[in-house]
């Protein structure tokens, strides 16, 4: 039985059969299984009162969402299990594999300042909609703030070891949105994210998913809205300084004048992204890999140059038009590009 692992299972509301399968399978692997029970209905006391008797059950007397059962989980196992030397924390409705667990536990103890994600297959045809087509929405929108790729943003399955407990701790968050700031917080820290490859389960379709597609996906996409302001920000001062220049400055609407303001202006914008963005897309990567993310910001303002003196002058578009038509299609075709081409590689298994 493996006493290095400490199982961590966070439940609200779980589906009774599901639950005990998944604890029939883990009794006989692992010594040390800790349960959070979230503020669960009264009907689920009996229960959670069996399980007392056989297993470390912690309650919350309300629901506080599945970030702070982590957390609570987290805290107790850090000041009371000596023994285990890593911690997986798995879902309650057995759609997790103990090889799966293990292995992620094996990385963990080989890489104990990184956290370790379980990684599903989302090419598969078992997905349900609305977790393939979340997950998706999701990793591009990761993928544009932080410069990073995730192959399962929304992974329950995720392995550490206690000396990354402290800063896990300190994150905000306390439902679903907790699982994608500490996703955040790695790259904000240079923790690195090691993707393991698990097996693709779905049970009847993930009907027993606790997951509000509407209250907890506004929840979710909600922690990007400050990162959106930062990537804006900079943006809309190249644009007011671009038509501050081009119209007091240039006295003709000929190529160079285009592309010379919009060269400009482009640069400023940069520094201001290194300087609002440092943390959360440059810091988190090799030099190199941040000269060729610069790199491609340059090549597309000189594209953009050429092309909005098209529009402008060959089409007769509005100026302020003309950039914002251009700088938002460049914008899409350069991440459709290069989306698949990161580095986590550097970072990863």
């Amino acid at each position: 039985m493996n006493k290095e692992i400490l199982i961590i299972i966070p439940a609200y509301n779980p589906p009774i059969d599901l639950f005990n399968k998944l604890l029939d399978k883990l009794k006989d692997s692992f010594a040390y299984i800790l349960i959070v029970n979230d503020g669960s209905s009264k009907e689920y006391t009996n229960f959670f009162n069996k399980l007392a008797k056989k297993y470390q059950v912690l309650k919350h007397e309300n629901n506080m969402g599945k970030g702070q059962a982590i957390k609570t989980a987290y805290s107790f196992a850090y000041d009371n299990y000596k023994e285990p030397k890593t911690y997986v924390v798995i879902d309650c409705d057995n759609q997790h594999d103990i090889e799966d667990m293990v292995k992620c536990c094996q990385i963990s103890l080989e890489n104990p300042q990184s956290l370790i994600i379980g990684v599903r297959d989302f090419t598969l045809n078992n997905i349900p909609f609305k977790s393939k087509y979340g997950n998706k929405i999701t990793r591009l929108m990761f993928n544009l703030f932080f410069n990073y790729n995730i192959s399962d943003t929304q992974t329950g399955l995720r392995a550490i070891t206690p000396n990354l407990v402290p800063t896990l701790l300190s994150i905000p968050g306390q439902r679903y949105n907790y699982e994608l700031r500490v996703l955040m917080t790695c790259c904000e820290e240079n923790i690195p994210i090691i993707e393991v490859p698990i097996k693709t389960i779905y049970i009847e379709n993930n009907k027993e998913s606790r997951f509000n597609p509407l209250k907890d996906s506004f929840i979710i996409y909600k922690e990007f809205f400050n990162y959106f302001l930062k990537l804006i920000i900079p943006y809309v001062i190249n644009l007011i300084l671009f038509l501050i220049i081009f119209y007091l400055i240039n006295s003709n609407n000929d190529l160079t004048a285009i592309t010379k303001t919009n060269f400009l202006t482009g640069i400023i914008g940069i520094i201001l992204n290194i300087i609002l963005n440092y943390r959360n897309i440059y810091k988190h990567n090799k030099i190199i890999n941040n000269i060729v993310y610069i790199s491609k910001k340059i090549l597309k303002i000189f594209i953009a140059g050429i092309f909005i003196y098209i529009c402008y002058n060959l089409l007769n578009i509005n100026l302020l038009l003309s950039k914002l038509i251009v700088d938002i299609l460049l914008t899409i075709i350069l991440f459709i590009i290069f989306r698949n081409v990161g580095f986590k590689d550097d970072k990863k298994n």
